[in-house]
């Protein structure tokens, strides 16, 4: 009499197209569960405010989400943060064109600036907040969605200043980023982690914590995490990793799917 296995349901914030997500993630999920003895079944929201819903109803045992989202889950569910990626911070960028007469941030002020989506972290919201509470900068934000659409935006001079992150200007060809140029860096954040809802019991969590830890240290599986933005992944620490964040006030600066 073999009791039917509990699924956990672990989802993934869909900042790539769900056959991009499901190619990496469920790889990784296989391999967990091998080493966890748990079942997981991988949820793909149909867009960032979707799964923003999901999580604030509590709906997910396991989530990979952006630090804000990471804030929202634990005030409003108890979500806790179980691990992130260790080897690199999440940097914001604010870019101009090279050849523009923009030199500082608060030329900016009252002009268009153009961001992914209200609440893409480090590209927008992150950078909103900054520039507002920091340095008193008011922008007119404009959004296109992705990271490409923004440096193009710039390029074509179809807008000023734009939001992006490290990792993606760089993953532009070599001519685009020679056209443009980093006006304005927000300080490092940790990155997205993988956290966990309260009714998933102690035990089981550390033992997914640890499981992705040992993948890590294994050189079969070590592929599999960096797929999906763990390398070198450490322990994540609420306090330490994301409640700096709140004094920010970063709610003013999101759209939240349910108003």
């Amino acid at each position: 009499h073999t009791e039917p296995v509990h699924q956990y349901s672990f989802s993934v914030v869909p900042q790539q197209d769900a056959i991009v997500i499901q190619r990496n993630w469920a790889p990784f999920l296989k391999a967990l569960s091998l080493r966890t003895s748990m079942q997981f079944k991988l949820i793909i929201a149909s867009s960032i405010p979707d799964f923003e819903i999901d999580v604030l109803q509590g709906r997910a045992d396991f989530a990979y989400m952006n630090p804000y989202h990471a804030i929202l889950a634990k005030h409003k569910k108890g979500y806790e943060p179980l691990i992130r990626n260790g080897a690199k911070e999440l940097q914001g960028i604010l870019v101009v064109r090279h050849d523009s007469a923009i030199t500082d941030i608060s030329q900016l002020d009252s002009k268009e600036v153009v961001f992914p989506s209200p609440n893409a972290f480090g590209a927008s919201l992150f950078m909103r907040a900054l520039l507002h509470s920091k340095s008193g900068i008011h922008i007119i934000p404009r959004y296109v969605d992705t990271h490409a659409n923004v440096y193009r935006n710039v390029l074509y001079n179809k807008a000023p200043a734009g939001g992006g992150v490290n990792k993606t200007l760089h993953q532009e060809h070599a001519n685009m980023q020679a056209k443009l140029r980093v006006l304005f860096r927000t300080p490092g954040s940790a990155p997205h982690p993988l956290t966990v809802h309260p009714r998933v019991p102690d035990v089981l969590a550390q033992r997914v914590q640890q499981a992705i830890l040992d993948m890590w240290q294994d050189k079969e599986e070590r592929h599999l995490l960096e797929k999906v933005q763990l390398s070198a992944p450490i322990i994540a620490d609420y306090q330490r990793d994301y409640a700096p964040l709140e004094k920010l006030g970063l709610g003013k600066y999101a759209s939240h799917a349910n108003n």
